[in-house]
């Protein structure tokens, strides 16, 4: 993903497990993100960031 489509609060998945975007530098390309599993919170670059729509709130929409 780009930094572009990102917004904080957002739900993603990465490396990490399934994350919460906490704030993003769109020069660089890449978001701070806290992992739901620990709480531990890491810069990643946008690039390794995978969207899951399912993730989002109101993803009861999706089916």
């Amino acid at each position: 993903m780009q930094a572009t489509e990102l917004k904080p609060g957002m739900r993603v998945e990465c490396q990490h497990g399934v994350a919460e975007i906490i704030d993003i530098d769109q020069t660089h390309n890449t978001a701070i993100i806290e992992s739901m599993a620990d709480h531990r919170r890491v810069n990643i670059n946008c690039d390794d960031i995978i969207d899951q729509p399912q993730l989002h709130t109101g993803c009861d929409s999706y089916y």
